[in-house]
């Protein structure tokens, strides 16, 4: 972490030791990884704009909402992506609808998310 000194100073920095979970596999670590950044992303986003006109459309926990209001709460997260500078545009759509089973829910549902000119690569390919 880089430690204010003043201007006349050589720059100095404090180290800061990470470490990972032990509990958790070598094999493990990119889908942890994915997890945490996907969660402060999201997190991110509610505090932005959850008290706005422009909230992401929430779900309740447990329910099994259909693959509309998956795709409409898809849809606005890629609008709000978009409006916070993270691409130059984007777009989602249904491309396999999934077995609902009777019971309205989006299970099996496969989505397509396109970024046109996202951040950076990482960004584009690991959303």
């Amino acid at each position: 972490q880089p430690v204010e000194v003043g201007e006349d100073k050589p720059q100095r920095f404090d180290a800061v030791v990470v470490k990972r979970d032990p509990s958790l596999a070598v094999g493990d670590l990119p889908r942890r990884h994915a997890e945490l950044v996907g969660d402060a992303i999201l997190d991110k986003l509610i505090e932005k704009f959850g008290e706005t006109a422009s909230a992401i459309p929430m779900m309740e926990a447990g329910s099994r909402p259909g693959a509309k209001v998956v795709l409409a709460s898809i849809r606005q997260m890629v609008n709000l992506f978009v409006v916070s500078g993270f691409a130059f545009g984007g777009s989602v759509e249904i491309v396999k609808n999934g077995a609902s089973g009777g019971d309205g829910g989006a299970a099996g549902t496969q989505f397509s998310i396109v970024f046109t000119s996202p951040v950076t690569l990482w960004s584009g390919q690991s959303l």
